[in-house]
Formats: structure tokens, sequence, C-alpha cells
């Protein structure tokens, strides 16, 4: 009787030691105390007998930290949402607790590249070329922070942050063509860089006798440009230009469904003028100072830059100062170039 006491009393222990309840326990204080040894002993694999990788364990494990006490990770991983627990084999043997695998799938834009960290850390993710995604995970249940990195060869490099709930069910993000430009800082810093360089090397241009087959814009724009030059340049005197200043409104930002084109408001403090020979009739300098203008961007596939197609300079006024988005451009001092007829080009 004494023999079968015993026996009962070590199978009652065992049964219960090894139990769900105890190993949910001993689970909940190993993820706390952060003891790995247990961690993977009674949490091996994931439900599908997925490897659960240490950097997915830890990530798991900072999310536990959110939780105020030990009965609040005991309630999370008895959730069946979250997790399954079986027995084990025998009485012997601890039951074990399995995650539910969940997977991030991120939707990627034609030609668009990607970086991705998941809570800081760098994950590496399936392609899939067909469908333009890419699947990371398994991961565990949580609520995770997401930064990925877009790089597109027309737009540049691009990070955004998203909030990411894996508590109940996998998640899929659709990342839309506007979000390759929207808010892209180096995108816009592009647009103005391409802006300065039109307007500087127009003044080269006006130097080197009006000739604007070096200018920085598309080829069209410089075929019609030259045109108006040598229309203009029998009747011409002088020409100058001047400018120091160059603006762009961000938020007016276009870009085309061909991704080829992009149109913007634009301001420069622009100063021309021009003076015609005598036997014109006309005395007066011709001056010119609208300064607000919608401008149209080309991509130059060769030169891999988005160049000017067009200025339209007959638009309404704006006052830059009210842009609530925008990037700037002021040189040293004012930059002026000047052609006259009997000197060709030269810098004032």
């Amino acid at each position: 009787m004494i023999v079968l006491g015993i026996a009962a009393a070590v199978t009652g222990y065992s049964s219960y030691k090894n139990g769900e309840e105890a190993t949910v326990e001993r689970l909940a204080q190993a993820l706390l105390k952060n003891d790995q040894t247990m961690i993977k002993k009674s949490m091996p694999t994931f439900s599908t007998k997925q490897k659960i990788s240490t950097g997915t364990r830890k990530m798991f494990q900072h999310q536990i930290r959110k939780l105020k006490s030990k009965e609040q990770v005991v309630a999370f991983l008895k959730d069946e949402d979250h997790f399954s627990i079986k027995k084990g084999a025998s009485l012997f043997e601890p039951a074990k607790i399995y995650p539910i695998p969940r997977t991030i799938e991120l939707e990627l834009p034609q030609e668009a590249s990607l970086k991705a960290r998941l809570q800081g850390r760098p994950i590496v993710g399936n392609y899939d070329e067909d469908w333009r995604k890419v699947t990371f995970g398994p991961f565990l249940s949580g609520e995770y922070e997401l930064t990925y990195e877009l790089t597109h060869p027309k737009f540049g490099r691009h990070k955004t942050k998203e909030r990411i709930d894996l508590k109940k069910t996998d998640q899929r993000v659709i990342i839309k063509e506007n979000n390759l430009y929207d808010g892209n800082a180096a995108f816009q810093q592009h647009l103005l860089a391409s802006a300065v360089n039109y307007f500087d090397s127009m003044n080269e241009a006006i130097r080197n006798d009006l000739n604007v087959s070096r200018m920085a814009a598309s080829k069209e724009h410089k075929e019609k440009l030259q045109q108006s030059f040598e229309k203009l340049k029998p009747y011409m005197e002088n020409f100058q230009q001047s400018f120091q200043t160059i603006q762009i409104d961000c938020d007016s930002i276009a870009v085309n469904r061909a991704q080829t084109k992009v149109q913007l408001d634009l301001y420069v403090d622009l100063k021309r003028s021009m003076k015609l020979i005598e036997e014109t009739g006309i005395d007066e300098a011709l001056v010119s100072d609208k300064q607000n203008a919608i401008a149209h961007f080309l991509y130059d596939e060769e030169q891999k830059k988005w160049l000017i197609d067009e200025l339209i300079f007959d638009t309404f006024q704006q006052d830059p100062e009210k842009w609530e988005q925008s990037k700037s451009y002021r040189g040293q001092a004012e930059k002026t170039a000047q052609w006259s007829k009997t000197s060709g080009g030269n810098v004032v």
C-alpha cells in the first residue's frame, strides 16, 4: 500500500509539473527572466514545426516586456489565437507551447527594391517576382514596428515606418506608386537641384554666345529655346539674365501614371532684360520679372535624371512664404550673365 501511495504521489506530481498550466507558468517566468534554455524547451517550434530563430524569439520577448505582470503574460500565452498547447507524450514529458506563425507580405511598386527592419532588426524575405511581393516571417503574435526603405531608379530612396499588428492574423501591406514620391525628401531635393542646374546652365549658355547645347534641360526644350534665340539674335543688342533664389512647392508635385513626367509650382527671383537694335525703333529695354512658374520635368533615361522640359510663367502669382512644404535654394550672391552683339557672352 505504501508503494502504491508513493507511486500515486509521484504520478500526481509529474502530472502537475508537466501539465499545461505549469508549462505556461514556467514559460511566462522564463520570458520575463530571459531564461533562454527554458524558453527553447517550453516553446521549441512554431505550430507548423518551423524553426523559431533567435532574432524572432528576441523580438517576441520585447513585446512580452510591455506587459505589466506575470498574470498578463500567462493570459497571453493561453490565448488560442496566438498559441496552441499540447500535452507531452507521457506523464513524464512536459507539455509544449507552439506559437501560431504570422507573416508580413509587402507588395511593391514596379522597379522598386526593398530593405526592411522589424523592431530595428534587419529582416530578409522571400521575393515573388511575378507578383512583386516580399513575404517576411514567420513571426510570433504581437505588435511590431516595421521600417522599410524603398529604392527606385527614378525617385531615389524613401523610408517609411508602420505599426504592424500580428496578434490576430497575417498582415499585407500594399505599397502604392505614390509612396515612392509623396513626402520623399530626397526626390524633392533632386527636383530642386535640377531647377538650379537649369538656370545655372542657361547662364552658361548666355555666356557661350546663346548656345544652349550644354544646358541641363530636355532635348526638345533645348531645341525650342535655341530656335527662339536664333530668331531673336539678329534683332538684339544685348540680353541679360540674373537670379539668386529658387523655391519649389513640394505639396504641388504631381507625377504622371507612366512615371515619365513631373509637374510642380516653382518660384525664381528671375530678372531678364533685352535691348533691341536701333533699327527696330524700340529704344527702351524689354524687361521681364515674372517669377512664378509651372515647371514640367521629364525623366532622361540616358542621364538617369529629371530635367526641366517646360517652364510656364503665364500663371497666377503665388506667395512662396505660404507654401507649407517647400524646398529652396539661395546663392551667396546674385548670378548674372549677359550677351551682347559686340562682345558675345560675358559674366557681369
